[in-house]
């Protein structure tokens, strides 16, 4: 019998001509089918038209998600007749039968919107009572415990080969990677130069790309990046290129979590795990021991995996000291923030010349600025302080255009900020404009994941080659 196929790309457009553009370069791009919706074409856009891929390429054909449109069912009809596989939603009225639908090539699917049901081998049951060559189960995830439910079920279920099952949204974003390897007869990104045709979906290049999902396998091991919220993250397009060139198995996926303990107890195979904002400052208690520099910093950014527990480390530091590898001793630095990245930056540059430090919270300001021996900064006093480095600790500057600095205010050296964002960030761009030299968070990011790398794995990685491109 025909499979779905493990790799399906949705080509989400609104006209025909677009539609099967995308279609086309999804194939060409390496998806194994490929999904039109015809729910999302434009009122006077010719549906037929589109179906004609069926004689190109494996498709698939979809409709509206909660419930079938009485226009729908012919198409979706005319659809298997050239070859297609068709999805219906799961409903009490059957369209399925009454639009005369051959089942062998039928996904009955059922998507919830709000969230995540708490019994999902049950309504997995009430979906096989139809007949249908496979079922599709996509809730949506609020927190990690969505995604670990999700990969439980196709765990459970992995010896039926019917079940496609992933959660939607940001936090279920691992679902989407590890759904392969976890038992899901398909994964679901975007076709090239579409939008996400639901909560979460990445893009088909990075799926394929960064996270070569067909080659994962279920004992892992995993290595995962725990915070909240967690959205872009650039680790992945060079750590998981680092164990491919290693030859090492596994994968670095993100696991938005608000709770890093509930990752660790999940029973995945994680051999290591970084954090993130807000984990850093406690993360620590996680773990069975903790090194000297987590003690001293307060801070944990890095979880191994030992046969006593966690071990707790923190290569922060380390990678603040290779991003200002450049600049001299003797100068001053204020650092905004106050959580474990600031700390780092604290420890890092306390031996090489005084350090300034604001934070919103002046309370907090002072125990840090008194337990790293630095100066405590009013944040509203912060532009008129006279520095030579400025470092970004905070998160601000991930999104939209808020700097974390007055910009009319920059009139030292160096800046660096810890943000990482597609196009620099407007503290950094503001700081090229006026002549100071304007240091990336990649500059720390890659230096620190690579420490976590050795630790991790016991080899060093070839951070000489090249990141995989992110759109």
């Amino acid at each position: 019998m025909e499979r779905l196929g493990s790799v399906i790309a949705t080509a989400a457009s609104p006209t025909v001509t677009q539609a099967t553009a995308a279609a086309r370069a999804a194939r060409a791009a390496g998806a194994d089918r490929v999904e039109v919706r015809l729910d999302l074409l434009a009122p006077g856009q010719d549906p037929h038209a589109l179906l004609s891929l069926a004689q190109e390429m494996p498709l698939l054909v979809s409709g509206h998600r909660d419930g079938l449109r009485p226009h729908e069912g012919p198409l979706l009809k005319r659809a298997q007749s050239l070859g297609a596989w068709v999805d219906v939603p799961f409903g009490e009225a059957e369209p399925e039968r009454a639009a005369g639908l051959d089942p062998s090539r039928l996904v009955v699917s059922w998507h919830d919107m709000n969230g995540t049901p708490p019994d999902l081998g049950a309504l997995l049951s009430r979906l096989r009572s139809r007949r249908a060559a496979a079922y599709k189960l996509v809730p949506t995830a609020s927190d990690v415990s969505a995604t670990l439910a999700v990969l439980s079920l196709l765990d459970r279920e992995r010896g039926r080969g019917d079940l496609c099952a992933f959660a939607m949204g940001t936090p279920g974003c691992p679902s989407r990677i590890l759904a392969l390897a976890w038992g899901s007869i398909a994964a679901y990104a975007s076709a090239p130069g579409c939008e996400p045709a639901a909560p979460g979906q990445m893009a088909l290049g990075d799926l394929l790309s960064v996270y070569r999902p067909r080659g994962l396998r279920r004992t892992g091991p995993l290595y995962a990046l725990a915070g909240w919220p967690l959205g872009f993250t650039r680790t992945p397009s060079f750590f998981n290129p680092w164990l491919e060139q290693a030859r090492l198995p596994g994968r670095y996926v993100p696991f938005p979590c608000t709770n890093p303990r509930e990752l660790l107890d999940s029973g995945l195979p994680l051999a290591g795990v970084a954090l993130t904002i807000p984990h850093k400052g406690t993360a620590s208690s996680l773990a069975a021991r903790a090194s000297r520099l987590v003690r001293r910093a307060g801070a944990c950014n890095t979880l191994v995996a030992e046969r006593e527990g966690w071990i707790a480390a923190n290569t922060d530091v380390y990678g603040v000291r290779r991003a200002l590898a450049g600049v001299p001793r003797g100068i001053r630095t204020l650092v905004l923030g106050c959580g474990g990245a600031a700390a780092a930056a604290a420890l890092a540059m306390g031996a090489r010349g005084p350090v300034g430090v604001a934070g919103r919270d002046d309370a907090k300001t002072k125990a840090f600025a008194f337990q790293f021996g630095a100066e405590p900064v009013s944040w509203d006093q912060r532009g008129s302080i006279a520095w030579d480095l400025l470092i970004n600790a905070t998160p601000v500057g991930r999104e939209g255009d808020e700097a974390p600095y007055p910009l009319d205010a920059l009139s030292g050296r160096w800046v660096l900020d810890m943000v990482v964002r597609e196009g620099s960030t407007p503290l950094l761009r503001a700081a090229a404009e006026r002549g100071l030299e304007a240091i990336p968070g990649e500059g720390m990011l890659v230096p620190q994941a690579a420490l976590q790398f050795r630790l991790w794995t016991g080899r060093r990685p070839s951070t000489g080659a090249p990141m995989v491109p992110l759109p």
